[in-house]
């Protein structure tokens, strides 16, 4: 399997690959959520005209009545639901190394040698997935540290508060470039087929040359997929399910499928642009 160049690398040439990714999504989501909801169309809200909108009325007291009439029942499946979730993270990981490995490939994909190559691939984006989840979840817990030791001052509540959000900007920020550097450094194992290590010194080479576009050139794609979400719910809003009508129905579902690919589509895009940086590195 030939790699592509890095001006040849773009999202836009594997569109099967990116709608086969987005429908594979769909169907893991549906498995995880249809114990839950089944339990809680089971407490009869799936039965009122207002659907699930319901709970969240008047302060969420019947969300809270739900909780505690089906509570063990919930708790149940949602520990039975614990080893689907590993999987689904799993499937997440294997579905990255895929479109890497599909973004980079030359010419027509062989699905042996595809899949073959991204379960290859697949151990190491899983450390690299653990690695920032960890790191960033650390540097959240920093940051409530600095949160908590920002003195409350009753003379002034503005500088305070001005201090606590520029402290959780500065962790959002790290976080954030951590995710990119991290994603670039899965580019670089995935085409260069390297070890770990190597992987990590080209990705802090990209940073070096790069390092806006190494550490935060995923924020254009975040961007336009919350104006896809807004956008979404916007709609959800405005068709409102609760009256009577299945068009209704189909355009709200089909509205939140579309977001699910946009989703693939633009995380796609940002792999794109991170394998051209670790085609640069590699070369």
């Amino acid at each position: 399997m030939t790699q592509l160049g890095p001006g040849e690398i773009a999202a836009r040439r594997r569109p099967f690959v990116v709608l086969g990714v987005a429908v594979l999504r769909l169907i893991a989501g549906f498995c995880l959520a249809f114990p839950l909801a089944s339990l809680v169309a089971a407490s009869g809200v799936g039965q009122r005209a207002e659907g699930d909108r319901v709970l969240f009325e008047g302060g969420g007291y019947l969300l809270l009545e739900v909780l505690r009439l089906q509570g063990p029942e919930l708790m149940a499946a949602t520990r039975g639901l614990i080893p689907a979730l590993g999987v689904g993270l799993l499937l997440t990981a294997l579905c990255n190394a895929a479109l890497l490995v599909a973004l980079n490939a030359r010419g027509k994909l062989e699905l042996r040698s595809w899949l073959g190559r991204a379960f290859e691939r697949l151990p190491g984006v899983v450390v690299l997935g653990v690695g920032t989840t960890l790191g960033q979840g650390l540097l959240f817990g920093i940051g409530m540290l600095l949160s908590a030791a920002v003195p409350d001052s009753m003379s002034n509540p503005m500088g305070s508060s001005l201090l606590e959000l520029g402290a959780w900007l500065v962790v959002a920020l790290g976080a954030g470039a951590l995710g990119g550097v991290a994603d670039v450094a899965k580019a670089c194992f995935v085409r260069s087929q390297v070890s770990l290590g190597a992987a990590l010194n080209q990705a802090f080479s990209c940073v070096s040359r790069r390092p806006l576009l190494a550490s935060f050139g995923w924020l254009p794609y975040a961007a336009l997929l919350g104006l896809g979400v807004a956008a979404a719910a916007w709609l959800s809003g405005v068709v409102d399910v609760a009256r009577p009508g299945a068009l209704r129905v189909v355009a709200v579902f089909a509205a939140h499928q579309l977001v699910i690919l946009l989703s693939v589509a633009l995380r796609a895009a940002w792999f794109a642009r991170a394998s051209r940086l670790a085609a640069v590195a590699g070369s």
